[in-house]
């Protein structure tokens, strides 16, 4: 592997990571935590489902060029950022409602 791959690989890499984490946080920027009932609608069970069907059709994609292989790679982290958030919160005592309020 060239150094320019290398150099492509590890920005991708690291791309990734900040989609991931930067969607990690967009439950709450939608649903702001002001008070301790704000899991609503896009913090619900219903949410993370359609979340879990989404990330399951977009890995089954077969992109054609690099491109659409780089926006399938980004797809997968922001979802991945994103469910991992409504994951965490299941864990807590509140839970999550299975549909919420819009």
């Amino acid at each position: 592997m060239s150094n320019a791959n290398v150099h492509i690989a590890a920005g991708a890499i690291a791309g990734i990571g900040v989609i991931g984490a930067l969607f990690g946080e967009v439950p709450d920027l939608i649903e702001p935590a002001t008070n301790p009932h704000h899991r609503q609608f896009f913090h619900s069970a219903f949410v993370f489902g359609g979340l879990l069907y989404g990330a399951k059709s977009l890995y089954e994609w077969k992109p054609s060029n690099e491109s659409q292989r780089i926006l399938r790679a980004l797809g997968l982290a922001a979802l991945a950022g994103y469910a991992s958030h409504l994951l965490l919160d299941s864990r807590t005592p509140m839970s999550l409602p299975i549909l919420g309020k819009l």
